[in-house]
């Protein structure tokens, strides 16, 4: 598993155009919440009580967000699990960025691993970025915003995975 700092300048595609503009709405708002927030159904808020060593508390998913497509299994399998199986330091590496985003820091990655979903023969390439940032809800304490998106190299893989599903039987 890989995981760099990347300037959003720099994230390719759809999911790069998402998260810069999320990332000029919150520098806009100064992390404040607004109710015309860019792509609300695909964020993810949690807890800002995190530690680094697990992923923090869920406490809203996004109908049409990546996490809510990987934990529903969408992505083939349990795909959460499988990674999970797979390296159990996963849930401490991806914490990390929660961490210093409840910090204050503004957090930009990409996350690059294979994993073989269960049931499959072979690994399959998986790579997201995120963007992991403070967001004020009017409460005294913040949530954090975590917008995460496959690449287009995933998007293609998975495009790929499908058609193959699609045209094998046939």
């Amino acid at each position: 598993m890989h995981i760099k700092r990347i300037d959003p300048a720099n994230m390719k595609g759809l999911a790069g155009q998402y998260i810069q503009e999320l990332d000029t709405f919150l520098r806009h708002t100064d992390g404040v919440f607004r109710p015309n927030i860019p792509v609300f159904d695909r964020l993810v808020f949690t807890s800002s009580t995190a530690s680094g060593d697990h992923i923090p508390q869920i406490g809203y998913v996004g109908n049409r967000s990546y996490i809510k497509e990987v934990m529903e299994g969408q992505y083939g399998g349990d795909f959460a699990s499988a990674i999970r199986n797979q390296d159990p330091k996963f849930d401490t590496v991806v914490a990390g960025g929660f961490a210093r985003a409840a910090q204050g820091d503004r957090v930009f990655e990409l996350v690059e691993l294979e994993v073989t979903p269960p049931g499959a023969l072979s690994n399959v390439p998986v790579s997201y970025y995120r963007l992991i940032d403070r967001l004020w809800l009017g409460t005294p304490n913040p949530v954090l915003v975590n917008l995460t998106l496959p690449t287009s190299a995933q998007f293609h893989e998975h495009q790929f995975l499908l058609d193959k599903a699609h045209l094998w039987p046939n």
